[in-house]
């Protein structure tokens, strides 16, 4: 069931900052160095904030302070200036550009659950140093939105050292099992023994059109695709690119779509728990605007570039049939690429190829530079996107006997993925069992 949201989200109205604050002087801006992504989030940064911009002063103040205190709280009860200080530090950091580590994220997931919480670390005089959102599930710390959140981490200034043992302790937690840290500390991976898996993104360079045409020449699948489109358009209808669809039927078909795949490929279905349903409707119907809240920036338009984050449901029209769509997540010209899937009857024209081929052409037009594919080794990826990170998973714990136990279950898992008819055999488990992992969304 959605409840009534609370606290209010911050706008991009400018905010003065208090003299004790390590941020005062710097808010928003990264060094000359980092790369173009983010460079929209810096603008959405400057504007919330009067100070000139100082970056390198940020970071000698930032390295400067301590985390002196840890609070948890219910993700309501944090105060606006709280949030608009969330947004300002994640602003700061790059890796902090996926939308999930907005606070209106976090504000989603708890509208459709009720159960964020988020643990608040403070300086010596109770000025925020980091946020981190997430659940208490059997006396165990998980992502807030569960394995619908592609990117976590702890929300901090740079430069500050994160003691997950106080986190833990504070959360009143025994192990933060994480599935896709960002950015994280490398003494993490040793400590923890952490794995890393590989994420994917096309950084678009300010010419979409451009970038489609270096896939196509370097990608044998993405340099057929324009064959397969123009059959599509004779044989079906005309092909246009819907790029924000506000239809409701439209989403639903989505959703209905992408569970029949779940169903099709014996994959746990990321939708069977109403709550994942809901927080996809939340985003994109932005029933975050309630009362109380401000989404000024949030609005459907043709120019993304500067909007704060929000749903977006992308169609391929083949005349008047939908053929191929798209749920995902649009923050200030950043792109999720989330869920998308397409009309199995139209498969021999690889709808699911044109969607995206059609969504990065249409890209640099409506203010989008990045397309996120997020964590995840699938072999499309790899055609589709020309930029490649690590992140990092596993069980965050002192408990020895906490890391055995999912040592041992991520082994196994492992294990079931390298047995011969391997399909047969998920095929098998998810007819005996369709909700099979269902505590991954619990």
């Amino acid at each position: 069931m959605r409840q009534a949201l609370s606290p209010p989200i911050p706008s991009m109205t400018p905010q003065p900052s208090t003299p004790s604050d390590p941020l005062a002087n710097g808010l928003g801006e990264r060094s000359t160095e980092d790369s173009d992504p983010g460079e929209a989030r810096k603008s959405a940064a400057k504007a919330l904030d009067h100070s000139p911009i100082n970056h390198p002063a940020v970071s000698t103040m930032a390295n400067n302070q301590d985390v002196h205190q840890i609070d948890v709280c219910e993700f309501a009860s944090l105060s606006r200036d709280d949030l608009e200080r969330w947004e300002r530090i994640r602003a700061l950091r790059d890796e902090f550009a996926p939308p999930f580590f907005a606070a209106r994220f976090a504000a989603a997931v708890n509208a459709v659950r009720g159960d964020v919480l988020t643990a608040v670390l403070r300086s010596s005089d109770g000025t925020p140093l980091g946020f981190f959102p997430f659940h208490r599930v059997g006396g165990v710390g998980v992502p807030a939105g569960r394995f619908l959140n592609d990117a976590q981490n702890v929300i901090a200034i740079p430069g500050l050292k994160i003691d997950w043992t106080a986190i833990a302790k504070a959360a009143k937690v025994r192990a933060f099992n994480l599935h896709a840290i960002v950015g994280s500390d490398p003494d993490w991976v040793d400590r923890y023994h952490l794995q890393s898996v590989k994420a994917f993104r096309a950084d678009l360079g300010g010419d979409s059109g451009d970038y489609l045409r270096r896939l196509e020449k370097e990608h044998r699948t993405i340099g057929k695709q324009g064959q397969k489109t123009r059959k599509l358009g004779r044989e079906i209808g005309p092909v246009r690119l819907e790029m924000d669809c506000r239809c409701p039927k439209i989403l639903e078909q989505t959703i209905a779509w992408k569970r029949a795949q779940y169903q099709r490929t014996h994959i746990l279905d990321l939708f069977l728990p109403e709550w994942t349903r809901d927080l996809i409707t939340t985003l994109y119907e932005n029933s975050l605007a309630q009362p109380g809240l401000q989404l000024d920036s949030a609005v459907a338009g043709d120019d993304f570039s500067n909007d704060s984050l929000r749903g977006i449901c992308s169609v391929l029209w083949s005349g008047d049939r939908p053929v191929a769509t798209h749920i995902g997540m649009i923050e200030h010209g950043r792109l999720h690429y989330w869920f998308p899937t397409y009309d199995p009857a139209f498969a021999r024209y690889s709808p699911g190829t044109a969607l995206f081929t059609e969504t990065i052409r249409a890209a640099t037009q409506h203010g989008i530079d990045c397309v996120d594919m997020g964590y995840g080794e699938q072999q499309y990826k790899t055609k589709q996107t020309g930029t490649t990170t690590q992140v990092v998973h596993g069980t965050i714990t002192d408990s020895r006997w906490h890391r055995i136990a999912f040592a041992a279950e991520a082994t196994m898992v492992q294990a079931l993925k390298r047995v011969p008819m391997k399909e047969t055999v998920k095929r098998a488990i998810r007819t005996i069992n369709p909700s099979a992992g269902i505590k991954k969304l619990k």
